[in-house]
């Protein structure tokens, strides 16, 4: 009976979640889809997988469809034991877009549980997050991957604040689970901007362990840490290590060329001086409100 009494309000919350997000979009429910203008033009790139994949039953991993010819590892390939992309599955059992609100409201109500906040207080402020103004915007464009990732971000921090709280094992469970979770999210951006703050965050914790003189149970948290990490980017390997070996042949990687139109060749620390004199330049003209206009330029080019 305990049990029951410990959980049933948590058990109430959800509900509420799942309801507070197919009422928001309740046309789903009437079959409906929402109309996302990136979805739309994934959905025109993505046609010659989609076909390839019902008719022969396996993964092409390759589409003439986009920039004529390239590999699908970006563009919804689906790989082989992919655990942690079924587990996603589970969580996002609601029609689109009431899964992405859902895992929103879910999220941070995780985050505030781990703050200590009541569950009628931490259900408030979970759909105060879930309902801002650009969470919602960014749905109606179809910026899904975004999204996505975004919801797992505050699961991540609550898994990071309850190893410094020295709830070792719990704490490095959900920072696994969190963390592998947000990389399949793949809006590697996002997840780029969550590891900064959590670097912040980091760094307070380490300040206070040390001000303390609490070594053991810092370096026991950073372990934690390290070790849910490793294991939550090994779920992920098989797309990461794709997308990596397809990015040394993208525009991401190093350019070839090694000479200037003007036939000089190109000479990356002289760039790199320039750009930082550059944009103190630019930075002189904002405060001094001159004219940067052909600095600007040069900066650009």
């Amino acid at each position: 009976m305990k049990i029951v009494n410990k959980f049933y309000p948590h058990a109430l919350v959800i509900l509420g979640f799942i309801l507070v997000s197919l009422i928001y979009f309740y046309p789903v429910l009437q079959g409906k889809q929402i109309f996302q203008s990136d979805i739309a033009q994934y959905t025109g790139m993505a046609k010659e997988q989609n076909d390839f994949r019902a008719a022969e039953h396996s993964e092409p991993y390759w589409t003439n469809s986009a920039f004529g010819g390239m590999p699908t590892y970006q563009l919804g390939a689906n790989y082989p034991n992919d655990l942690v992309g079924q587990v996603d599955d589970i969580l996002r059992f609601l029609p689109r877009p009431a899964d992405y609100l859902f895992l929103y409201f879910l999220g941070f109500y995780g985050l505030l549980l781990v703050l200590k906040t009541d569950p009628l207080k931490a259900f408030i402020g979970a759909i105060a997050f879930g309902f801002s103004t650009y969470l919602i915007i960014i749905l109606g464009v179809g910026h899904n991957a975004k999204a996505h990732a975004i919801a797992y971000m505050p699961l991540v921090i609550a898994g990071f604040i309850m190893v410094f709280q020295k709830k070792y094992i719990w704490g490095g469970l959900l920072t696994m689970f969190a963390v592998a979770l947000e990389v399949n999210a793949n809006h590697f951006q996002m997840t780029y901007y969550l590891l900064i703050f959590l670097l912040i965050l980091s760094g307070y914790f380490a300040f206070q362990f040390i001000k303390e003189k609490e070594y053991k149970p810092l370096l026991i948290a950073i372990g934690t840490l390290a070790v849910a990490g490793i294991f939550a980017i090994g779920a992920n390997a098989t797309n990461l290590m794709a997308t990596s070996e397809y990015a040394k042949f993208s525009t991401r990687s190093n350019s070839e060329l090694t000479f200037n139109p003007d036939g000089t060749k190109k000479d990356k620390r002289k760039r790199f001086k320039q750009r930082i004199y550059y944009r103190i330049q630019l930075w002189n003209c904002r405060k001094f409100q001159l004219d940067c206009t052909k600095t600007f330029w040069r900066f650009k080019s």
